[in-house]
């Protein structure tokens, strides 16, 4: 892993440290020419750019957020697509991933984006909120750069709110100023998908932490079920056999950190919220036949994790099937 040449040779005609350049090399990989356009205004707030240490790149991500979200917020709330924050890491920092808008969660609207909205309606009840903003989908756009990745969230619809979210305290797997999102893999030329993720990007808010983001939290608390059901229902009508992570495989799939485990209530919310979605949607859920367990085994749809797990234990104790009523 390297930077390409000419960016290399300025970085050392400049003499910054061996180990500065490193941390900037993730950025890099991880959000393209945005971590070296950023990297170039933090830069002068130095006397000299050898000084600058691994630990001074800190603002490095949100100076990225607000150029992101300012260049980028109209844009999506017009109904254009916009290149993603994340970069797919096969790219190696040269190319980026899609953020392609899907409409507004507009319950009197037409299209996709209306018909969830009234749909999410249906399941959330009339007091509780349907989150406000914009549906945008990713491609290639999640957190890590895995090729493959599919991503749905809902960015709020005020670009100042959209800002402070994005600077909120969380994991912020995929799109500033979204609250959270429902991710997965797309082979689309095999037909097969894999939702694998239901994650939030912001923590919710709790004394001090995130206070500034408490009022919007509040009206997209329902993030979970609006994200999920998107996914489910734009992958089935792209003809996708559609599977779903099981609770008892998050661990294997995503605990990289033992002293972040899996609980056990994550693992009883993500399941009531898939189960809850799906008949919300008038879809079931089934065991996965043979057939479908050899094509999963066969794609690349799942992490080294997942995969692990899948052939100690078998798809069973993995995944279930998504099928229309």
């Amino acid at each position: 892993m390297s930077f390409p040449e000419h960016i290399a040779g300025i970085l050392e005609s400049y003499g910054i440290l061996a180990e500065t350049k490193a941390a900037l090399l993730d950025a890099y990989y991880q959000h393209g020419a945005a971590a070296l356009d950023a990297f170039g205004d933090l830069a002068e707030r130095f006397p000299s750019v050898a000084d600058i240490t691994p630990e001074d790149l800190a603002p490095l991500r949100q100076m990225m957020v607000l150029r992101f979200v300012e260049k980028n917020h109209a844009t999506w709330m017009a109904g254009r697509p916009t290149e993603s924050f994340f970069a797919p890491r096969l790219s190696e920092g040269r190319g980026t991933g899609m953020i392609s808008p899907l409409g507004l969660l507009d319950e009197e609207g037409e299209g996709f984006a209306a018909d969830l909205a009234r749909r999410v309606r249906a399941m959330v009840g009339t007091s509780q909120p349907v989150p406000d903003g914009m549906l945008v989908m990713g491609r290639n756009a999640h957190y890590g750069g895995r090729d493959n990745t599919v991503s749905f969230d809902v960015v709020v619809a005020d670009r100042e709110d959209a800002l402070q979210v994005g600077y909120a305290e969380g994991r912020q797997h995929t799109v500033p100023g979204s609250i959270g999102e429902t991710s997965g893999t797309f082979d689309g030329t095999r037909g097969l998908a894999l939702l694998w993720e239901i994650q939030p990007n912001v923590y919710k808010p709790g004394g001090e932490r995130n206070r500034k983001i408490a009022k919007v939290y509040r009206r997209h608390r329902n993030w979970h079920i609006t994200t999920l059901a998107a996914a489910m229902l734009w992958l089935v009508s792209a003809k996708a056999r559609v599977f779903v992570l099981k609770g008892e495989a998050l661990a294997a799939t995503h605990e990289v950190n033992w002293r972040e485990p899996v609980t056990k209530v994550v693992v009883e919310m993500h399941d009531k919220t898939v189960s809850r979605v799906a008949k919300g949607l008038g879809m079931r859920l089934t065991d996965v036949s043979e057939e479908e367990a050899r094509a999963v085994g066969e794609s690349n749809l799942m992490d080294a994790g997942l995969r692990k797990r899948f052939d100690s234990d078998g798809a069973a104790a993995c995944l279930r099937a998504l099928v229309e009523e």
